[in-house]
């Protein structure tokens, strides 16, 4: 793939930041939740950011996010946010625009 291409990939790629608090349950399963659904949907076509709040709280500030885990969508398309551990995989698909 040229320079131009992989520009082009990154461009229309899924550009996700999920919130966590440390290695809690919640956030472990949200992890693992979101992962296992870009693999299978996504695959090479998103980049994932886990921001954990008790590393960089200024970030959830930033971002306004008040619950977690907490995943903003950013690209494409509308910003989405969803709240929860991300079981909900019908709700999670849609939420992403899949």
């Amino acid at each position: 793939m040229d320079s131009r291409a992989g520009a082009e990939v990154r461009k229309r790629a899924h550009q996700l930041s999920l919130y966590v608090a440390g290695s809690s349950p919640r956030s472990l399963r949200a992890i693992q939740n979101l992962k296992r659904i870009c693999e299978c949907d996504l695959a090479g076509r998103y980049n994932l950011e886990v921001v954990d709040i008790y590393k960089e709280p200024r970030r959830a500030t930033e971002d306004q996010v008040v619950a977690i885990p907490t995943l903003i969508k950013r690209a494409p398309g509308v910003v989405r946010r969803m709240i929860g551990d991300l079981s909900e995989t019908a709700i999670l698909r849609q939420g992403l625009g899949l």
